[in-house]
């Protein structure tokens, strides 16, 4: 039996840090660096960009995903990880406090390759965060994704025990050896002005989160592919034509994107190869607001019919 992976396209869906996203993750090194030094150097960095620019994806699949890998490096070559990084976007839990909590002590279990037994029970997110802290021996970096959500689900709740009343104290703990990214959409920024009286410079070092640029649009659609050849039987490569990967991209750039056709988005084989065509001289094959999305629409319409599914105070502007 022929052997084809899932699409190697995510559409709306967030990549996550999984063995079946991540080698298809591409466009976003330089803001992962980015990212990723400012988390590693600010006790507190604030993340935004509109909805669907790709802060969740970048987060899990290029940030996280690289800081573990870091660790597991290090563990085996050092017999200790040197650091930990959780991502924590559970705000519809009831307690996202304990939630947290649970997330740090899974996380640093896992970083240190195995089971861990805590010295006491923490009775507070400060007394967790230091004791798995200690027991890492190394550096711990949280990063809160899709915080609007916690405003949406808990704004007002900031009674003793509370994330509103907790928060604050752990990022003003100077003896703590972890450093906080909030993540959040630009239309809910100001809502972390709900921190500003205990944490004065909550917005001391912030970056925004653009949409990819041409190139990094370009790497986005076209490496994927190479990466699902990578992994299918030889004699049956998928290609996409340069000129529709230009079409898309310039159709994006000028805002044109429109609602595909019958018949403008089809496939050509020959000689064992598969070839994504498109038969419009717009070169439109569907209606999405970014490069992924136009390629995850134009893969199903021309390929995934035969898919089987698979669930699976520094100001930057991170472009």
């Amino acid at each position: 039996m022929t052997f084809r992976p899932f699409s190697p396209y995510k559409g709306l869906t967030p990549f996550q840090d999984s063995d079946g996203d991540v080698p298809f993750f591409f466009g976003r090194e330089r803001e992962r660096e980015l990212v990723e030094a400012n988390l590693m150097a600010s006790r507190l960095t604030v993340l935004y960009g509109e909805t669907g620019v790709g802060k969740s994806s970048l987060l899990h699949a290029g940030v996280a995903h690289h800081l573990r890998t870091l660790a597991r490096g290090n563990l085996e070559a050092r017999g200790e990880p040197g650091l930990a990084v959780v991502v924590f976007d559970a705000w519809r839990d009831d307690d996202p406090v304990h939630g947290l909590s649970t997330a740090v002590a899974d996380e640093v279990t896992v970083a240190l390759g195995g089971s861990v037994t805590p010295k006491d029970e923490a009775r507070s997110l400060g007394d967790a965060l230091g004791m798995w802290q200690e027991l890492l021996g190394g550096d711990l970096y949280v990063i809160l994704d899709q915080a609007e959500e916690y405003f949406l689900y808990h704004g007002g709740r900031n009674g003793r025990g509370s994330f509103d009343a907790e928060f604050p104290d752990v990022v003003n703990d100077s003896d703590l050896r972890v450093n906080f990214l909030l993540a959040v959409r630009d239309d809910s920024l100001a809502k972390l002005d709900a921190f500003r009286k205990r944490i004065p410079n909550v917005f001391g070092n912030y970056l925004r989160l653009e949409h990819l640029d041409r190139e990094a649009a370009r790497s986005a659609i076209v490496e994927p592919v190479v990466e699902y050849n990578r992994l299918v039987d030889e004699g049956e490569p998928v290609s996409i034509e340069p000129a529709l990967v230009d079409a898309v991209l310039e159709q994006i750039v000028t805002g044109k994107v429109d609602v595909g056709q019958t018949g403008r988005g089809s496939v050509e084989s020959a000689n064992g190869e598969v070839r994504i065509i498109c038969n419009s001289s717009s070169g439109a094959c569907g209606t999405r607001s970014s490069a992924l999305e136009v390629a995850s629409s134009v893969w199903r319409r021309c390929v995934g019919s035969a898919e089987p599914s698979r669930s699976s105070a520094t100001t930057s502007s991170v472009r």
